[in-house]
């Protein structure tokens, strides 16, 4: 459905004012939109829009005499209807893909890199959701005698994901026996899922006739108990500083005290992140969108990296409400690709 020339003038009003008060963290006035704009509109049809803007809760007045800021549904509104989609510029691409190099097969430092940059580079907080062995095929997994009671064991999955946990037994084990213990787990089990494993070996423990039994039973006790340790996924944040220091925070110590406590509370971010990476492209919430206490006045963009189509967690920037989005989803899709890109070289790997 086309939209009227009076919607046109609308949508480009407000984009105008949302991308000066982004720019300024000042509300905007009808002659700065009329010097903007360039056209013949004089600053009291400006006004007049700007009024109804206002009206349909797209844009406030702080004051009486001051100009206009974009409240949270005119930010939404701007997102889903008129913001212009950017693309990052070659020469940040390629500094984005080297920013990964040289993390050889570590999924969690070309996270840690990844976030890093991003949040340099967006000067916003960025964080990860990383994935964990939990839910994925298992590859290799290490027994290491520590002592006669407790064990490391290292579970190495596809797409190269590493946990290491002691893990202490009831009986005590020889150095022999943990090696014919790995050996017989990695002969039998690889392959399956981390979920799988543990229930192909809960079955075959019900038959007692099974020739293996005792190393199944071994096998079980100490992989239920390192993977009741591992978490279902894990989250980074770099940057938080870059938030505080933004003006609407900065002026105001119990807004930058939220914030903060906000971000302490990862549980419950991990918790809203892990519902909300999208299976593609660029996921936007905005205000109490993010429905994290603290984090009220923020805004956070998601975007998932994948191996071969399957989702495997999500990078992504938070910042103030008063953030440059179209920048912000560029750059946030962007180095989501880079890491897709280089993770799916390393699938490709001999």
């Amino acid at each position: 459905m086309s939209i009227s020339d009076f919607e046109q003038r609308r949508n480009r009003i407000l984009k105008l004012i949302i991308e000066a008060y982004v720019s300024t963290a000042s509300p905007v006035g009808s002659e700065l939109v009329a010097r903007k704009l360039h056209s013949s509109l004089s600053p009291a049809t400006i006004r007049n829009i700007m009024g109804q803007l206002e009206e349909a809760g797209l844009l406030e007045q702080p004051h009486t005499s001051a100009g206009r800021r974009p409240t949270e549904r005119g930010y939404r509104f701007y997102v889903d209807a008129v913001m212009d989609i950017q693309r990052v510029p070659m020469d940040v691409q390629q500094r984005m893909a080297g920013s990964l190099e040289g993390s050889e097969f570590d999924l969690h430092q070309v996270l840690a890199r990844a976030i890093a940059f991003l949040a340099e580079l967006t000067h916003q907080a960025a964080f990860v959701v990383v994935p964990t062995v939990k839910h994925s095929i298992v590859k290799q997994i290490e027994l290491v005698p520590l002592s006669v009671r407790k064990v490391l064991c290292v579970l190495v999955a596809n797409k190269e994901m590493v946990a290491s946990h002691i893990v202490e037994i009831e009986e005590p084990i020889a150095r022999d026996e943990m090696m014919a213990l790995a050996r017989f787990i990695n002969t039998e089990l690889v392959g399956l899922s981390f979920s799988e494993l543990l229930g192909s070996l809960e079955r075959r423990i019900l038959s007692e006739h099974d020739a293996f039994y005792y190393m199944v039973k071994r096998s079980l006790d100490i992989l239920q108990h390192a993977l009741s340790i591992e978490p279902e996924e894990r989250f980074l944040l770099d940057g938080a500083s870059y938030v505080v220091i933004q003006p609407e925070f900065s002026h105001d110590p119990h807004k930058a005290h939220d914030v903060l406590r906000g971000l302490d509370r990862q549980d419950l971010l991990l918790e809203r992140l892990r519902q909300d990476i999208p299976p593609r492209g660029v996921r936007v919430r905005i205000g109490h969108e993010v429905q994290v206490p603290g984090l009220e006045e923020c805004s956070y963009l998601t975007a998932p990296f994948a191996v071969e189509e399957e989702v495997l967690g999500g990078l992504g920037v938070l910042g103030p409400k008063r953030m440059d989005y179209p920048r912000l989803h560029a750059l946030l899709e962007g180095m989501a690709g880079c890491v897709t890109d280089l993770l799916n070289r390393w699938d490709h790997h001999p």
